[in-house]
């Protein structure tokens, strides 16, 4: 098993089609075919079930496109920490970015170091906070803009800024009308949209135990973009920080503060101490140190 042979069953992942993945590599169908055949014999597994128009991957073919993804990042990865040692003002920093962190810090961020360094390029990861956790940890970014609480093995971390909790509601919703912000106890009987990860869990369900509250957890979501369509519906009320409004904007939403108690969502941009950063990485950790220490 090696880089190419990675690649190709990459290739073939993404197109569902040999023939197909073929052309997109420039090679001919039959070798395609024998490299697959030979992973699968090296392997010890059959990666693919194949049928008359398009294959599907075993479990075993899943497990093995989800390694071959984090195995090629760090080959890039690699690459480009490589190409950048000789001259610390080129190469790429790879950043982790929370779908509800990300829109509201990274563009102003991104924009102002480039402007120092335009030589300098940018690799985004997006994910939900586990996912964007699990890439720091595994050295597969250079760091992270997460909110807490996270967890990452010997980590240092820069505040950016503190935001408040929101319920997002249809504007069609009986409780839309009137001003921006919401009690929590107005939320109890509601049919609640959450975060997934446990950390988050707790943190909301003990709001509701702190002020004796009943509350109706209709749904748990990874990505609160995914539950998005059946707020608008009417379906039910997620909680999320405030800057889900940077990429939800202009749909058939409200957004009111939650208040009585308040609850603040802090977030941080985080690396991994004692890990030898790339000369560009190095630069923008700086820069976004002097920026927002600045500001205190």
């Amino acid at each position: 098993m090696d880089i190419k042979s990675l690649r190709y069953f990459l290739a073939v992942t993404e197109e569902g089609n040999i023939t197909k993945a073929a052309k997109r590599l420039c090679i001919a169908q039959p070798p395609l075919s024998r490299q697959l055949q030979l992973l699968e014999e090296e392997l010890g597994v059959v990666l693919f079930q194949r049928g008359k128009r398009r294959i599907q991957l075993t479990e075993e073919g899943y497990y093995l496109k989800r390694q071959a993804e984090e195995i090629l990042a760090l080959v890039e990865k690699t690459r480009s920490q490589l190409g950048q040692m000789g001259n610390s003002l080129c190469g790429q920093v790879s950043i982790g970015v929370v779908e509800t962190c990300g829109g509201s810090i990274l563009p102003d961020l991104a924009e102002g170091f480039h402007s120092q360094y335009p030589d300098v390029s940018f690799q985004i990861w997006s994910g939900n906070g586990d996912e964007v956790t699990d890439k720091l940890n595994r050295s597969l970014v250079d760091m992270a803009i997460l909110r807490e609480p996270f967890y990452i093995e010997q980590c240092e971390s820069i505040f950016l800024r503190q935001e408040p909790w929101v319920a997002v509601m249809s504007r069609d919703h009986p409780l839309a009308g009137g001003a921006d912000e919401i009690e929590l106890s107005a939320l109890g009987q509601e049919p609640l949209m959450i975060s997934v990860r446990p950390s988050l869990q707790d943190e909301i369900l003990n709001w509701f135990n702190e002020i004796s509250e009943e509350r109706k957890i209709f749904c748990y979501y990874n990505s609160v973009a995914s539950v998005i369509p059946m707020v608008e519906h009417g379906t039910g009320i997620a909680i999320s920080p405030e800057s889900v409004k940077s990429f939800t904007s202009g749909r058939n939403l409200v957004y009111k503060k939650i208040i009585h108690p308040q609850h603040d969502s802090r977030l941080y941009l985080v690396r991994r101490r004692y890990q030898l950063p790339p000369a560009a990485a190095g630069a923008f950790w700086d820069y976004t140190k002097k920026k927002y220490c600045d500001k205190d």
